[in-house]
């Protein structure tokens, strides 16, 4: 979204957000001045101040911003009627490749782990406004499971470091190595991602529906 002095007040705010987070990307946080920010949004940086009060606010927004979509995304999955607690569950965790290695904030994800180092809020802006919400959605797809019958009764701080360890170190692998020419040849995030949800469900799922 282009930003001007004639958008609202929301509009402006969104598209602030969405340069910022192509900058971020792009220079990384500490080559990225709020400066940079408003002459690429081309608003003042009072203006800039207005909207967000220094950089580490408006790079939580960033992260956040990006991850409300996919929050919505997982709600909607989880509040379906009609499919099994299997194929939500693999819905779901599509939705989250989909969103930590090819959306634009997903590809943040070097960025929110350099920043949280720098400042601690960053990380708990992001575990609380994101995380927390995104591991309930899930489980709650899990339990429709295990009420029913599908999927065994699971530790949860163990099934979430098993669905979410291996879509975060490709997504921080494949931009470790962003420059290769045979990127997708190291890093084949669909084949990767089917034989990972194939796994988590093959583990999950009850004896009789084995």
């Amino acid at each position: 979204m282009q930003v001007t002095e004639e958008n609202s007040g929301a509009d402006r705010r969104v598209g602030i957000i969405e340069t910022s987070t192509e900058l971020f990307l792009k220079n990384g946080y500490s080559g990225t001045s709020m400066s940079k920010i408003a002459a690429a949004c081309g608003i003042t940086k009072a203006s800039l101040y207005h909207h967000f009060a220094g950089k580490e606010e408006l790079f939580v927004a960033c992260v956040t911003h990006g991850y409300s979509a996919a929050l919505v995304a997982l709600e909607e999955i989880a509040s379906r009627s009609g499919p099994t607690a299997e194929d939500k569950l693999r819905a779901a965790l599509s939705a989250l490749y989909e969103t930590i290695i090819s959306s634009p904030v997903g590809r943040m994800s070097p960025l929110i782990a350099e920043v949280s180092r720098m400042f601690p809020t960053v990380a708990r802006s992001f575990h609380t406004e994101y995380i927390e919400p995104q591991q309930a959605l899930l489980w709650r797809i899990i339990d429709q499971g295990v009420e029913n019958g599908t999927f065994l009764k699971v530790d949860e701080r163990q099934i979430f470091h098993l669905i979410f360890g291996p879509i975060v170190m490709l997504s921080l692998s494949r931009e470790m190595f962003a420059s290769f020419d045979d990127l997708d040849t190291h890093f084949p995030v669909l084949q990767l991602r089917d034989g990972h949800i194939d796994a988590i469900l093959g583990m999950m799922k009850a004896k009789s529906d084995a």
